[in-house]
């Protein structure tokens, strides 16, 4: 059932102001959920308002039925289109749970198990560390416990390259963790463990994933094809908030991850997906995924860190928070593009929440502001704070300077006082090469250089800075040409493309005359 549906008001309306905070728990029982909706969509309002995120959808699952479903704002600021149960949003890294639900089919049938060695799944699957290589399995890449740097691979992907280009480069990669007793998020290892899933059985893990998820669960308007979201005529845009102020960017598409990231949605389709993993993989009666290998995705498994009071790990795909003497199963997503979306499942409550936006970082802030309203209300009665300001707070601090998760880009001062004018441009033109990044390619240009990396069609633009020094427009930092001592150029370190643990040094290669 569905106890409130419909579309709010436009961003540009306030809704009133916030009411009650700080009131004693209070003991909630089920007869009394009910009474929580209109509390809950007058607090959800008057955030959503705060934000000015385009638009949102929010879905609440409570014993296998839909007490709350509401769409909020617009697909498009410009057209002013409202927002429906049925539009569109790119899930972002929600998607993961997608994969080890997929793979927990094949676990419930028989055709894999979760400890299987992903060599002999997919025979070319390498990492840097030969014995690794050979032990690492489907479970390990589920659980980010496989040494790999952070992020690695997310590097290839923005410079062009495709999803077996990338996982073929992990050979390259240094293992800067211990294997199983270390934790660091990998988006190429979700892809990895879904692409050899899906080469024991034949199919692409689009195919795959349509196959053992989203057909037999009834999710008719979700697909892991980013064409799917693109060509879809009821979907949102995507918009990044800059000092609160929506602008329209392009969509992301992330098929190179699709099953890190790639995944899009409706608020109907995800909360029949609430349902679905809520209800041991059983919805309207039939039984989609194995009830006992679905479960095991919600298992706790690479503990991330712990407090005196909370404890959080990573399970397969989804991660599990215990405080407060509950726990929660939930992931979010998140694209700079404009994409913020969360789901919460609480197993014990056989309850779920879903946040959908389509602004980024306000989404982020507004979606666990969302969560954390529910949470207060169900659990306390009340909200209990200004959840919405304090989270700002701390991910404004996080977006600072230097706060980022891949290091902080430092950009060039001022030139100096008498900086030395560059070479002639055919100095620098050719193409120079690394072995995991590939080739750039450096041409000439009015105002300096151009500077193409991987398979990108687009160039960065490079500008004088002080002799072999440029300065790359975008972010500032610094392109430094190596010479030799009769001023022949043989390098190349694009500090743009710099990682924690790689450094974007290119050497130039001799010219094919």
């Amino acid at each position: 059932m569905i106890l409130f549906a419909g579309c709010a008001m436009s961003p540009n309306i306030q809704p009133p102001a916030a009411r009650t905070v700080n009131t004693p728990p209070v003991s909630m029982s089920e007869k009394d959920v009910a009474s929580l909706i209109p509390q809950f969509d007058a607090y959800t309002r008057e955030i959503f308002g705060k934000s000015k995120v385009p638009g949102m959808a929010v879905a609440v699952i409570k014993n296998d039925s839909v007490i709350y479903l509401r769409s909020f704002g617009v697909k498009n600021i410009t057209t002013m289109e409202p927002i429906g149960p049925d539009t569109r949003f790119q899930l972002a890294s929600i998607s993961k749970t997608f994969t080890s639900a997929s793979i927990a089919s094949m676990v419930g049938r028989g055709e894999l198990s979760w400890d299987d060695q992903v060599v002999t799944l997919d025979h070319g699957f390498q990492l840097s560390d030969q014995w690794v290589s050979d032990h690492v399995t489907i479970r390990d890449l589920l659980m980010h416990r496989t040494g790999l740097p952070a992020y690695a691979g997310d590097e290839l992907q923005d410079i062009g390259y495709n999803r077996q280009e990338v996982i073929s480069k992990l050979r390259l990669v240094p293992l800067l963790g211990d294997y199983r007793s270390s934790y660091a998020y990998s988006n190429i290892g979700i892809t990895s463990a879904a692409e050899a899933a899906a080469k024991k059985v034949g199919m692409s893990w689009e195919d795959l994933v349509a196959d053992r998820v989203l057909v037999p669960a009834g999710m008719k308007n979700t697909s892991a094809r980013f064409t799917d979201f693109a060509n879809a005529a009821d979907r949102v845009d995507t918009y990044s908030m800059m000092n609160g102020t929506p602008v329209a960017g392009p969509l992301l598409n992330d098929d190179v991850n699709s099953p890190a990231g790639g995944v899009s949605s409706t608020i109907n389709d995800m909360a029949r997906y609430a349902r679905l993993q809520l209800n041991e993989g059983s919805i309207d009666g039939k039984q989609v995924i194995d009830a006992a290998a679905l479960k095991e995705t919600h298992r706790p498994q690479n503990i991330m860190r712990t407090t005196n009071t909370s404890i959080m790990a990573y399970d397969l795909g989804w991660e599990s928070v215990a405080e407060k003497g509950r726990i929660r199963v939930e992931h979010g997503g998140d694209l700079t593009s404009g994409v913020s979306t969360y789901i919460t499942l609480y197993p014990e409550e056989k309850m779920a929440v879903v946040v959908l936006t389509n602004g980024f970082p306000g989404g982020h802030i507004l979606k666990k502001a969302v969560i954390s309203g529910w949470d207060d209300l169900y659990f306390t009665g009340a909200v209990q704070k200004d959840w919405y300001s304090e989270i700002e707070t701390g991910v404004l601090a996080a977006m600072k300077p230097g706060a980022s998760a891949a290091g902080p880009l430092e950009p060039l001062p001022p030139a100096p006082a008498g900086a030395q004018p560059p070479r002639p441009p055919a100095a620098y033109m050719g193409s120079y090469s690394q072995d995991y990044y590939g080739t750039l390619r450096v041409e000439p240009d009015s105002g300096g250089l151009r500077l193409y990396a991987g398979h990108l069609t687009e160039p960065y633009f490079l500008v004088p800075y002080d002799g072999d020094t440029f300065r790359e427009t975008g972010t500032g930092t610094a392109v430094k040409f190596t010479t030799e001592n009769n001023g022949t150029v043989t390098g190349v370190h694009a500090v743009m493309l710099d990682h924690p643990w790689i450094k974007a040094d290119f050497v130039r290669v001799p010219p094919d005359y």
